[in-house]
């Protein structure tokens, strides 16, 4: 028996799996699996989870081997990234609460907070949006080692890392 693909997940993403398009045709998905079958055959792969690593490339030549298995994956991975659909858990209703006002908070509701945290939370914020205009509008820094460089440089005096083209430097 096969494990099950679906509902789709991220997580067990058949094409990721397989390093393939999601258009490719069945001979780049056998060769695909063919080299997942050699690398996870419990003959030549001495790890404890040989066997169920190979259980799963099974699962998947058997789904994208079978047409209309296929469609069937395929809707539902469609439907999971391009309309947004997530599968309600089967343990638990989902409760639909209507939003309250247009304005949608990005972290958990200040009521509760005291005034002393309140002015934390303000003045972290603050801090990242002068760390963002620094970063944008100061001086031209490394990306590895944050050291200043000179607008014409390539490489980092410092850690000799390749800086790019010279006419875009970060912060020039």
């Amino acid at each position: 028996m096969y494990p099950s693909l679906l509902p789709y997940s991220p997580e067990r993403d058949v094409y990721r799996l397989l390093q393939v398009e999601p258009n490719a045709n069945r001979e780049e998905i056998q060769a695909a699996c063919r080299r997942l079958a050699r690398t996870f055959h419990p003959d030549r792969n001495q790890s404890t989870r040989a066997h169920e690593e190979m259980q799963i490339v099974n699962a998947v030549r058997h789904l994208l081997s079978d047409p209309s298995a296929r469609a069937a994956y395929d809707g539902a991975r469609r439907r999971f990234l391009y309309d947004g659909y997530r599968p309600e858990p089967t343990y638990r209703r989902a409760r639909v609460v209507p939003p309250a006002a247009s304005f949608q908070s990005f972290g958990p509701p200040l009521t509760g907070l005291s005034w002393r945290a309140r002015a934390m939370r303000l003045a972290r914020a603050v801090a990242a949006g002068m760390r963002g205009v620094l970063a944008e509008f100061g001086p031209p820094r490394c990306p590895a080692c944050r050291e200043l460089i000179e607008v014409g440089d390539r490489y980092c005096a410092t850690c000799g890392d390749w800086l790019g083209r010279t006419e875009k430097l970060p912060g020039a």
